[in-house]
């Protein structure tokens, strides 16, 4: 059965009703439903996260992908520092219900996804927000550290201790009111 209902307008729809307002419709080549681009920055000074949001009929799921957290290839890393993101990366996935890092290593390219199958032609708006709010949380909770690892700043075993004791290390000022709203919107914090 293929989804006829989980559609790029029905992602729209949900995106501008939890006020996520930003985004680009971009269509795939040999694909019928396209894709969204958008993103998101927990504060002013942030870089922010770019997240594609894939309603893929052919495979009845719809993919909630991060596109390019950062690049670290192999040919070009020393093999500590890449021993140390693999680790990371192992704890972090062993940890997160829904989702996963993966990394590529002939590009070096950093993702992190959720693959949500739709059987019965059908994806809720609590779902929606469900996914989007635990890609948000976990990107957001996980991304800076391990580009601190990528950078040879962070080890493995220091990075799982601050993670046991529920500590998430933060770039710059850490997360603005904004986002903290967006947060709350998509869900709340705890959602992984």
């Amino acid at each position: 059965m293929k989804m006829r209902h989980v559609s790029i307008e029905l992602i729209k729809e949900y995106l501008e009703r939890v006020g996520w307002v930003k985004y680009e419709e971009v269509d795939e080549p040999a694909e019928e439903e396209g894709m969204i681009f958008t993103g998101w920055r927990s504060s002013p000074d942030s870089k922010g996260y770019v997240v594609c949001i894939d309603p893929m009929t052919e495979k009845n799921c719809i993919s909630f992908r991060s596109e390019q957290l950062f690049f670290l290839p192999v040919n070009a890393t020393s093999l500590d520092v890449l021993m140390n993101l693999l680790l990371a990366i192992s704890w972090i996935n062993y940890r997160t219900i829904l989702g996963k890092f993966s990394y590529e290593p002939v590009g070096g390219e950093l993702k992190f996804s959720i693959d949500i199958p739709i059987d019965g032609d059908v994806f809720t708006y609590e779902q929606f927000l469900h996914s989007l709010g635990v890609f948000v949380n976990v990107v957001e909770s996980y991304a800076p550290s391990l580009k601190l690892i990528g950078m040879g700043r962070l080890s493995a075993q220091d990075f799982i201790l601050h993670d046991l004791n529920g500590e998430i290390i933060v770039e710059g000022e850490g997360w603005s009111d904004s986002f903290r709203n967006l947060l709350e919107r998509l869900g709340g914090e705890g959602l992984n």
